[in-house]
């Protein structure tokens, strides 16, 4: 299958259809290329990505996402105290939030005709997220640990929707709902750092 798609994206690169990519596509055209590769399911022709470094870049997403949610319930535990709890909570919210995603991006994975790779002998390696425990005193290292960690995941994000860019909008919109997220909890937890004090921008006329 990957023959396949290899000459497909060749045939994409050197315009072989004989049409202006710039133009919609005819209806007629539209069937055909459907038609093309019928068992590749939703990837159609139109699909311009690199899949199988499309496959690679995703399955090292999902192994970051997997490991910051077990850093995040990991560490969720390690809060007892009353006046703490609502960290707690929110820690375990990002978990779930991480696991969720996590399952979106292995479908992903197995919709453009890869395996999600979910052993976990290998997640630890491909992960950029790097999984540490701390006493259960250490709120602050806690704190700033996930940050660090949702920091990782959010420029990973960036990076992978730039670099995909218009070739597979399925994808880019996928990963910028995550990043969305991953964003706002990012926020939430520069907040709760009381190892650096957030600072304003000033914002440039």
């Amino acid at each position: 299958m990957l023959d396949r798609r290899k000459c497909r994206m060749m045939r994409r690169v050197t315009g072989s259809s004989g049409h202006d990519r710039s133009a919609p596509l005819r209806r007629r055209e539209v069937h055909d290329r459907a038609l093309l590769d019928l068992e590749d399911g939703p990837v159609t022709p139109s699909n311009q990505a690199e899949l199988g470094t499309l496959a690679h870049l995703l399955n090292g997403l999902l192994a970051g996402l997997v490991v910051s949610s077990l850093q995040f319930e990991q560490h969720a535990l390690l809060i007892r105290g009353a006046s703490d709890r609502p960290l707690a909570v929110f820690l375990n919210g990002c978990a779930d939030r991480d696991r969720a995603a996590a399952r979106l991006v292995a479908v992903r994975i197995h919709q453009l005709g890869f395996a999600a790779d979910l052993d976990p002998e290998h997640l630890a390696a491909r992960s950029h997220v790097t999984f540490r425990r701390f006493s259960d005193s250490d709120l602050a290292a806690v704190v700033t640990q996930n940050l660090l960690a949702v920091r990782i995941l959010v420029q990973t994000l960036q990076e992978a929707v730039r670099w995909i860019g218009v070739t597979d909008p399925t994808t880019r919109r996928l990963l910028e709902r995550l990043l969305e997220d991953k964003e706002g909890q990012a926020d939430i937890l520069n907040a709760e750092n009381p190892a650096e004090p957030r600072t304003e921008r000033t914002a440039h006329p």
